[in-house]
């Protein structure tokens, strides 16, 4: 299954950037893969963890559920996305973020995993490819967004402190070759 991630470094404290991002509502403001949010406020509860939001994939035509599956205060987020039914498969969503200071600011990770089904599992290089073209741009406009700089941040593939999010379960094997 597809699963992209970068990184990018921002001149602005953990917390700061972990407020913004725990919030979803903020997702369409930067990230291609939102393109419209409604829902409440994820701090009105003890934790955000749970917190529901109703969203828009790029391409789809109607509403889709946006949970909140994951919340460390300060060091992650996660978002986990409704199953999208198409005629060759379906495909789930899953959106996580990881915090870590960096000198006077911070570094953030974010991922994307696609869990696809059906005929889709012909596809994941196309719908991988598409996330390696699409996740760097999100990153800066992540730091323009959180910045208000139009700079070139620092965005990257590089391994950072490991994977952010979980592993996409392997189903199948190629046999081996003789």
């Amino acid at each position: 299954m597809p699963q992209v991630q970068v990184y990018v470094s921002l001149p602005l404290p953990v917390d700061e950037v972990f407020r913004f991002l725990a919030d979803g509502r903020n997702l369409p403001r930067w990230h291609s893969g939102v393109t419209e949010i409604r829902g409440t406020d994820p701090f009105a509860a003890s934790s955000g963890t749970g917190c529901v939001y109703r969203y828009r994939f790029p391409g789809r035509h109607r509403d889709f559920r946006l949970e909140c599956c994951t919340f460390e205060p300060d060091c992650r987020i996660g978002y986990l996305g409704q199953r999208m039914w198409t005629p060759l498969g379906s495909q789930v969503p899953r959106y996580d973020f990881r915090l870590w200071p960096q000198g006077a600011g911070c570094r953030v990770g974010v991922q994307v995993t696609s869990w696809l089904t059906g005929g889709m599992l012909a596809l994941w290089p196309v719908v991988a490819l598409g996330w390696r073209r699409d996740l760097p741009d999100d990153a800066q406009r992540l730091f323009a967004v959180l910045t208000g700089s139009d700079d070139r941040a620092d965005v990257g593939f590089d391994p950072g402190p490991g994977v952010i999010g979980p592993q996409p379960r392997r189903r199948f094997r190629l046999p081996a070759t003789r």
